[in-house]
């Protein structure tokens, strides 16, 4: 199961992953509310001109009206500029000079800018009169940065609540996934251990059985070939392949064990083998692992071997690297690519546990052609 700190990883991946859309949709959500807000405004501010003009048109006690309200400056004033009536005090109305020149434009809001301005005339006794009713751009915006702020809180709460859901959703998968794991690695374990331990009684009493010696070769062939599986099984039972014992591990020795083992399974394909060629030299590893890593490709070398082949393993030591190769091919067919996407369960196991053995490695298989390339750090002083 993952770590506490990948999950707060995804948590965040996800996060970040929903809130750029989710913000981009508020964002054209914000920028098209915030022209419907001016736009309302205005058709506010209109009706209320115009219904103020139509009361005054009608009021014969013009100077004795209070007119209330935080939201308009209302303003009254004569043909000459002159202010009448206000519902603010003279001094707290700022720029009245400004007012005082506007013109006259029914059914138009006028934009002054501080102010979104309506002005009409009206009469009042034996003159004209002139009615402002402005509206200051300060409570517009104030109503826009309110949206803003909504927009944005909306599309933070929304990312988080969405990327908490969805890690939830897998954690409940991992749970599944561990106890299947669990149960999976119990089982290759077991299997594991109860094919393999009959199995080398059979391997050691294989010389004893009175059959032919091709009939016992085939039997060893097909012992071993078991067992190399069972060890496979082992491997993929610990998911995470870790390397548990570190030691100082002879290549070429090992090397050489693995050649013993094939050289029954060469018989049939009448193949040979060659790791003269293999420097000696000392690497730090897991051995198990290393072990089964050169299985595998010694494995699928001889898996895909043309007849009358001879496997080479070769290896060169340079800048503190030990180079391996290994391969059933020609000096003059080793020019194709070398990166293969097509991986079978060995080579799967091989290169998971390159990975965590930190060894360079590459390979390529075709119908009859297999070439694998590996660098190892030489342990120091060796």
């Amino acid at each position: 199961m993952k770590s506490p700190q990948s999950l707060y990883k995804l948590f965040l991946l996800n996060f970040l992953k929903f809130l750029l859309p989710i913000g981009i949709f508020f964002a054209f959500t914000f920028l098209s509310f915030r022209s419907d807000i001016i736009d309302l405004e205005s058709e506010y501010l209109l009706r209320t001109g115009e219904k103020l003009v139509d009361f005054l048109s009608h009021d014969e006690d013009l100077l004795d009206n209070q007119y209330l309200g935080n939201d308009y400056l209302i303003l009254i004033m004569d043909q000459k500029g002159q202010l009448l009536s206000s519902n603010m005090k003279m001094k707290d109305i700022i720029n009245i000079n400004t007012f005082k020149e506007l013109k006259t434009q029914p059914g138009n809001i006028q934009d002054i800018g501080n102010y979104l301005v309506y002005v009409n005339i009206f009469p009042c006794k034996t003159s004209i009169c002139k009615a402002i009713v402005a509206l200051p751009k300060s409570r517009i915006e104030r109503r826009i940065n309110v949206l803003l702020l909504s927009s944005m809180f909306a599309t933070f709460i929304t990312s988080i609540l969405i990327a908490f859901l969805s890690v939830l959703d897998i954690r409940k998968y991992l749970r599944e996934y561990e106890l299947y794991s669990k149960e999976l690695k119990k089982v290759a374990l077991y299997l594991s251990h109860e094919i393999k331990t009959p199995l080398s009684i059979i391997l050691m009493n294989a010389p004893y059985v009175q059959a032919d010696n091709e009939i016992k070769s085939a039997i060893e062939r097909a012992i071993r070939r078991i067992i190399k599986l069972t060890k496979n099984l082992k491997v993929l039972s610990d998911m995470h392949l870790k390397p548990h014992r570190l030691t100082l591990i002879n290549v070429k020795g090992l090397i050489n064990e693995l050649v013993e083992f094939y050289r029954p399974h060469l018989y049939s394909k009448h193949l040979s083998i060659n790791a003269d060629e293999v420097p000696k030299a000392v690497v730090l590893s897991d051995y198990e692992l290393l072990y089964t890593l050169f299985l595998n490709l010694l494995d699928n070398a001889v898996k895909y071997a043309k007849e009358n082949t001879e496997i080479q393993v070769m290896g060169e030591l340079q800048d503190n690297k030990l180079r391996i190769s290994i391969s059933n091919v020609a000096e003059g067919e080793k020019h194709f690519n070398m990166d293969d996407e097509s991986y079978g369960l060995g080579l799967t196991i091989v290169d998971e546990i390159a990975k965590r053995l930190a060894v360079n490695l590459s390979f390529k298989r075709d119908v009859q052609l297999f070439i694998a390339v590996l660098e190892l750090q030489v342990a120091e002083g060796r």
